[in-house]
């Protein structure tokens, strides 16, 4: 196993040497995995405030719909809708 620093002036000679051309691999597992993470729990939290924006919209009385602007018909389209699409 190699000394931090000596991973470091390593990878720093490979980006100057490529300039951002670098494929995926080229960079250690845990880096990756360091920048999957936080796009991994946005994207959940993203599918959590569509459920439960869904499930608030279900609820709603026809002028509690026309206050915001939606139709019975559309607020069944949009709370049919499967909660990982937009």
């Amino acid at each position: 196993m190699l000394p931090v620093k000596q991973v470091y002036h390593q990878q720093k000679q490979m980006s100057h040497a490529h300039s951002n051309s670098l494929p995926l691999f080229a960079f250690p597992a845990r880096s990756r995995e360091r920048r999957l993470w936080p796009a991994v729990v946005a994207t959940l939290a993203l599918w959590r405030a569509c459920q439960s924006t869904r499930r608030h919209l279900s609820t709603l009385n026809d002028r509690e719909l026309a206050d915001v602007g939606l139709s019975r018909t559309q607020q069944r389209v949009e709370c049919a809708k499967p909660f990982w699409q937009s």
